[in-house]
């Protein structure tokens, strides 16, 4: 497969905390990420690593019209990320890191 993009970013989770009204958070989050999100413990590192995720798929497609909420960060029973866009087609890869103070994320478009 031709890879067409790679995207990486980094995010300060108190950033994501200190700006996580209601407003913000339906703006970036879809509701099944919010679901996942809210309910652990580290809510927002979680929260970051899917922002610095959403930023790193943006700058794989080369896209920066894409609503935030738009595209869909989730993890699969085993707990690897995946990654969907409404509307969009090409086949996404996507790692998602993070600790207490930082989250990063990579993502590579084909």
């Amino acid at each position: 497969m031709k890879t067409s993009g790679l995207g990486i970013d980094i995010v300060e989770t108190r950033r994501i905390k200190k700006a996580s009204s209601k407003k913000f958070l339906i703006k970036v989050y879809s509701k099944k990420e919010l679901d996942s999100c809210l309910k652990s413990a580290n809510k927002y590192e979680r929260l970051a690593a899917r922002f610095a995720a959403k930023e790193a798929v943006i700058k794989a497609l080369n896209k920066k019209n894409i609503p935030l909420n738009k595209i869909e960060i989730l993890n699969e029973l085993s707990g690897k990320p995946t990654v969907k866009i409404r509307g969009e087609k090409k086949k996404l890869l996507i790692s998602i890191s993070h600790c207490k103070d930082y989250a990063c994320a990579v993502c590579l478009a084909f």
